[in-house]
């Protein structure tokens, strides 16, 4: 495991090395997965070792990321997928 329990990798691609704190990985995850299944509650903490992923979303939402969350069928299981992010990352990147 890399720096503060940064894993290598999610669903099979290479996290990139400059992804230092939890809220880079949420944000590079929520984006990089736009287009893809959404981001479970269980895959942030059993796969991304994100216990407070919910102040995280919080943050980005407040940042501009436009954060959807589905509900799942299964009890205590929830979904999160990004629809927009923020005017300023779109620029950068």
């Amino acid at each position: 495991m890399g720096d503060k329990m940064i894993p290598y990798n999610f669903r099979g691609r290479k996290i990139p090395a400059y992804i230092k704190s939890k809220t880079q990985l949420v944000a590079w995850v929520l984006t990089e997965f736009m287009n893809d299944e959404p981001i479970s509650n269980w895959e942030f903490v059993a796969e991304l070792h994100c216990h407070r992923f919910g102040g995280i979303i919080h943050n980005l939402r407040q940042e501009g990321y436009e954060i959807t969350t589905l509900p799942s069928k299964k009890r205590g299981l929830v979904h999160y997928f990004c629809t927009k992010l923020p005017a300023t990352t779109a620029a950068i990147s």
